[in-house]
């Protein structure tokens, strides 16, 4: 889904978010006294609620959200209010996929993955004073890291080419990046 598109330096909402009412709310509350407001706030519920956002690597919502505020120069103090509650979760049904949602069920375990090895101490000792950690436990789960690296990529790929093809499409043909000029 895309909410605004660039054309002739000008930035106009999509048609996607005009037919979705607290999308097509916000912009017609914020769009002539606030604009800058307005972008910010699409911009808050992009990379919050977007599985191609930059800032779809934080898994902690709190942590992604607290990240956000500061890129966009909020107050420290700023909550998210009822209406942009309603845009994100709005927004979220209509690009969350079953396949991102797996893909976000494979993050996590990664995520576990990696506070697993770096929490990993090499003189640990059970009950009889061996090692907890073998050697060949370690670099048997190191070993597994590339390959899941690729996968998630790839995944990631897959799923922002599904979202993109959910989006208007011009006939029979597929649109590329460029025919409705930049879009967020």
């Amino acid at each position: 889904m895309h909410m605004i598109e660039i054309e002739n330096y000008e930035i106009h909402p999509t048609e996607e978010l005009m037919l979705i009412k607290p999308l097509r709310d916000l912009w017609l509350k914020y769009k002539d006294n606030d604009y800058d407001k307005l972008m910010s706030y699409l911009s808050l519920i992009y990379h919050y609620a977007d599985p191609r956002s930059s800032y779809s690597y934080i898994l902690d919502d709190n942590e992604r959200l607290s990240e956000i505020i500061q890129q966009e120069g909020f107050d420290k103090k700023f909550k998210l209010t009822k209406e942009l509650k309603d845009c994100i979760e709005i927004y979220k049904k209509h690009v969350i996929t079953m396949s991102y949602k797996l893909l976000q069920s494979t993050k996590i375990a990664v995520d576990k993955l990696s506070t697993y090895l770096e929490n990993i101490d090499l003189n640990e000792r059970d009950n009889n004073g061996k090692p907890i950690y073998t050697v060949s436990t370690i670099t048997q789960a190191i070993r597994q890291v590339p390959q899941l690296s690729k996968d998630i990529i790839e995944a990631e790929k897959i799923i922002s080419k599904e979202i993109e093809e959910t989006g208007r499409a011009r006939g029979a043909q597929e649109k590329s990046f460029f025919d409705d000029g930049i879009m967020i």
